[in-house]
């Protein structure tokens, strides 16, 4: 094969992947934009729940007696550096702090680094890409959350997740929700006529672990598209770079065959004329 089909098939490759990188980008960059916007609504609503949380007792406060539980939360899409290494890292460390306890995965691509340190998670998920896409992930994840600690297969629960500190910034963190602080015993909470105090504060525990969640997502989202957005943009601008000097080689290369046809023709030429005459 010629260079120059070899460095026009290069060429091919690369505008290919540089289209692909692009459209990622600007997936990311819209993403970004959308990330942090509930943020501060659910923030609001958490305090709400927390400060109602303040007056109640009962059983949402007592310790369960399974061991801790750890839900990890990275990324499925690629283009994000360490970012799913730096997070299970964290994971693991807290895993040595606090014992062996259920671990159950947001991002699949977290099962390799997991398995390489010889822990299989209890539950992989798929990890959301979207403020939308975070509510169909959140309510059975609450719910598998509860049904272990009901049964006992899990007690303290901690969140591991990115924190966003701006455009590709982030650090990871841990974060515990479960079990729920007791509230103010004394605080002359009249008790309800419709619901009883059990089944109240079954809601208090389920409303805050969700609100603890999606905030944690939130913050998780900002963070991945953020990093994304920063590392397509580099190799955006690595891949329309190389793709410009390809371009040059192969305008060079084929300057440099037209001139040497160019050259035959003429040579071939003389040479005819030298034998006519």
């Amino acid at each position: 094969m010629s260079r120059e089909r070899v460095l026009e098939r290069r060429l091919r490759t690369l505008s290919t992947l540089e289209e692909s990188v692009a459209a990622l980008r600007a997936l990311s960059a819209q993403h970004f934009r959308t990330a942090r916007e509930p943020l501060a609504s659910v923030r609001r609503y958490r305090e709400e729940v927390e400060r109602f949380r303040s007056v109640l007792d009962g059983p949402f406060a007592a310790t369960s007696s399974g061991p801790p539980g750890i839900v990890l939360i990275t990324a499925d899409l690629g283009l994000v550096g360490e970012y799913t290494a730096r997070l299970v890292r964290e994971a693991l460390e807290l895993r040595g702090a606090i014992g062996p306890g259920p671990i159950l995965c947001l991002g699949h691509r977290a099962v390799s680094h997991l398995a390489r340190a010889g822990v299989v998670p209890e539950s992989v998920d798929r990890s959301p890409s979207s403020i939308g896409a975070l509510t169909t992930v959140l309510l059975p994840l609450v719910d598998t959350l509860l049904e272990l600690r009901r049964g006992g297969r899990m007690g303290d629960l901690w969140l591991v997740a990115a924190r966003f500190e701006g455009a590709g910034g982030y650090t990871p963190r841990r974060v515990q929700v479960l079990p729920v602080a007791p509230g103010d015993a004394t605080a002359g909470l009249a008790p309800s006529p419709w619901c009883g105090r059990a089944a109240l504060n079954a809601v208090v525990v389920r409303e805050l672990l969700y609100a603890a969640l999606y905030e944690t997502l939130v913050e998780a989202l900002a963070s991945e598209h953020g990093k994304r957005l920063v590392t397509a943009e580099a190799a955006r601008s690595w891949l329309a770079s190389r793709i410009a000097e390809l371009r040059r080689q192969v305008a060079s290369l084929r300057r440099e065959t037209s001139t040497q046809e160019v050259l035959e023709v003429v040579a071939a030429s003389r040479a005819t004329r030298g034998a006519v005459s």
